[in-house]
């Protein structure tokens, strides 16, 4: 080649003009892979007893001191218990109270309208208990009503738009809800019973069409979901029926693709999956799409625990004594289940803040262990990691200048973090900033607030025996401290090219 001419890399498209004087080095980030879910955190649960075969699990602040406490339904015992939340994700010892004989499922609201949190629990036996709260974290005497036969599940909502709660329970021996509607003073009349798909094992209150009157949705053994819309009286149009996985025995109503319209998720205990379908805004659901969980899914529910923005999906495993995590993707898609350990046969669970640290946390209501488990959110940070370089041609020893910025997005501080540099066989690096380690850079950062940034620096020596060979290098975060679960953004790398001559292309 001829001083002075142009050579232009066959790898460039775009390029400018330097002129070096030995050794020519380009230097090109490579293209950000698209980000991965994260993976959701909770910690090892803790668990806290309550009456005997807890079946059912609610959550709400019975005592009026701020913080959430757990209300469960125990099926063997005939009681709820209520736990007072200690502000730090741990309970006091539970208090007892007595309900109808094999109580099934619990709801919350203010059913007086008095500011106290009020209960209602249902039986197999056929009835419900309201008890009606003292704002103490206690219950006055017990009100019973008659309703269908097993009623397997019961919500609260205000069904005939008066402004007081009413509820609705699912009746799993005479396929049907039964409506009661609140008359005042959490006095309830037994309004009618509508017919569902057969053998209804749980009913959510929602409004599905975004009429402003709320619908009823229902899960049915038979592997359909029942959607009831509701006319605003209390009463409802025949119900419309969609296919679901096997044996679906708990119903959740969430938004899971943010394109605000309501969708409806099951989990289906034979069919070992979650059935996800998404909602058109008027009512219907055209198609299912089912994603695989292992277990014998009892329970479903929603919550964004990994803090990307996108609702996550949690299941109670009844058989394997397991929660599974499905991390949310987007558009109504969710990835692999990532499971944790739970105490004895999950039957139920919840959903909420309740240590103060605006991050979900979840509760199992566990039959065979007499006991809830309380997984609070873990501790958590975002490092990302990026790599930049600067050709820097020399006379006797060409480089590249690297910069390695780290930076912490939160949401908890972070401790300390390593970021492994990977070099080429028979490269070195010179660094103040990180120690070299068997063809390694080490690179430790910490402590660092939310938002905060870190600078490393590093060159790398080119010997005149590169020329004409590709090179590349990566940093990635190997050590965080708390644990990072956003894979995304742990990894960057920077290819370059060592080229002979004294003119070259480089962008």
């Amino acid at each position: 080649m001829k001083r002075g001419m142009n050579m232009r890399h066959p790898r460039m498209a775009h390029a400018g003009v330097m002129l070096f004087s030995v050794a020519v080095l380009i230097a090109t980030a490579l293209p950000r892979m698209a980000d991965s879910p994260a993976r959701p955190l909770l910690d090892t649960p803790r668990a806290s007893p309550t009456g005997m075969g807890p079946r059912a699990v609610a959550l709400g602040d019975f005592n009026e001191d701020g913080r959430l406490d757990v209300i469960t339904a125990n099926h063997t015992a005939g009681t709820v218990s209520v736990l007072r939340s200690l502000g730090d994700g741990t309970f006091a010892p539970g208090l007892e109270r007595p309900t109808g004989a094999l109580p099934g499922a619990v709801a919350v609201g203010d059913f007086d309208v008095d500011g106290h949190l009020d209960a209602v629990t249902s039986h197999f036996g056929g009835t419900v208990s309201v008890l009606l709260g003292r704002g103490d974290g206690t219950f006055g005497a017990r009100t019973d009503h008659s309703v269908g036969a097993e009623p397997s599940a019961v919500d609260v909502g205000d069904l005939d738009g008066d402004g007081l709660l009413d509820v609705v329970t699912a009746n799993a021996l005479d396929d049907s809800v039964s409506v009661l509607l609140n008359r005042g003073s959490g006095r309830f009349v037994h309004q009618k019973d509508v017919t569902t798909g057969t053998s209804p094992f749980a009913v959510k209150v929602a409004d599905i069409n975004h009429d402003g009157m709320a619908d009823l949705v229902t899960a049915n053994f038979v592997d359909t979901v029942s959607v009831l819309l509701g006319n605003g009286d209390g009463t409802f149009r025949p119900r419309m029926d969609f296919p679901v996985g096997n044996a679906p025995y708990s119903v959740a109503v969430v938004d899971v693709d943010d394109d605000g319209k309501l969708d409806v998720v099951t989990a289906n205990f034979r069919g070992q999956s979650v059935s996800v379908l998404r909602g058109t805004g008027a009512g219907t659901f055209p198609a299912r799409v089912d994603f695989a969980v292992k277990g014998g899914p009892y329970f479903v529910a929603a919550g964004d625990f990994n803090g990307d923005g996108m609702l996550d999906l949690i299941t109670a495993n009844f058989n394997e004594d397991t929660v599974s995590l499905l991390p949310g993707q987007g558009h109504g898609s969710f990835g692999a289940p990532t499971r944790l350990a739970t105490g004895e046969g999950p039957a139920a669970l919840a959903v909420g803040l309740l240590d103060g640290d605006l991050k979900p946390d979840v509760v199992t209501a566990n039959t065979r262990g007499h006991d809830v488990s309380v997984l609070r959110a873990a501790a958590s940070a975002d490092v990302e990691v990026t790599l930049t370089a600067v050709p820097r041609p020399g006379v006797s020893v060409p480089r590249i200048d690297y910069t390695l910025t780290v930076t912490q997005h939160g949401p908890d501080p972070l401790s300390r973090a390593v970021i492994t540099v990977a070099l080429p066989p028979g490269l070195q690096a010179s660094t103040r900033d990180c120690l070299m380690s068997a063809g390694t850079l080490q690179c430790e950062v910490g402590p660092m607030a939310v938002g905060d940034t870190a600078l490393l620096r590093f060159s790398a020596p080119l010997p005149r025996s590169s020329v004409g060979l590709s090179y590349r290098i990566t940093a990635t975060r190997t050590l965080s401290v708390p644990a990072d679960p956003h894979s995304a953004n742990d990894a960057a790398s920077q290819d370059y090219v060592s080229l002979g001559g004294l003119a070259a292309t480089w962008w």
